[in-house]
């Protein structure tokens, strides 16, 4: 979904429902409109305040209109900089550069997702190490103390003995340490 707010502030506590669980954002700045230009840094801000750091863009629209341009091209990209997000040139009128303004913002929100997905994997394997050593009640560290091992509890498990053959095991297909 795509929720232009027209960065009109009048409509600004609305506007916040929008963006509220957004995955990316498109700062949009007309070449003929200096005021839309000055708004961006406060937006860029309300989008963080809401949703945190997303992938987001800078855009300059209307770059078909470069002949009643309000705003230096050094001034845009020394923009872009200052708010640390890659920098367009567009024409939605001539569709120069829209495709891949949206391509670009994919790519770091698949990018994004792998990290936290490898990030989640990594903590769920950390926190896996912590748990500690299980035991069955009888094995063969149910004397010892849980201080000594790994630095982690013991947890003792009891096997379902409806599941269980009276004349096996519980370890006959287990190697134990």
């Amino acid at each position: 979904m795509l929720w232009d707010t027209a960065g009109q502030e009048e409509f600004d506590a609305i506007t916040k429902a929008y963006y509220r669980g957004a995955q990316a954002c498109v700062l949009v700045f007309s070449t003929t409109d200096r005021e839309s230009f000055k708004a961006i840094p406060a937006w860029k801000q309300k989008v963080v305040t809401e949703v945190g750091d997303i992938p987001t863009v800078l855009v300059q629209n209307k770059i078909d209109l470069l002949d009643d341009s309000c705003i230096k091209n050094e001034e845009a990209e020394a923009l872009a900089k200052k708010l640390k997000v890659r920098f367009y040139r567009a024409s939605v009128k001539e569709d120069l550069n829209v495709s891949e303004v949206f391509k670009y913002l994919a790519d770091k929100y698949l990018q994004k997702l792998k990290q936290q997905t490898a990030e989640d994997s990594e903590v769920l394997h950390i926190s896996s190490n912590k748990i500690g050593v299980f035991n069955t009640a009888g094995g063969s560290h149910s004397n010892q103390n849980s201080s000594t091992l790994n630095g982690g509890d013991v947890i003792n498990l009891k096997p379902n003995k409806q599941r269980t053959k009276k004349n096996r095991s519980p370890f006959s297909n287990c190697s134990i340490p």
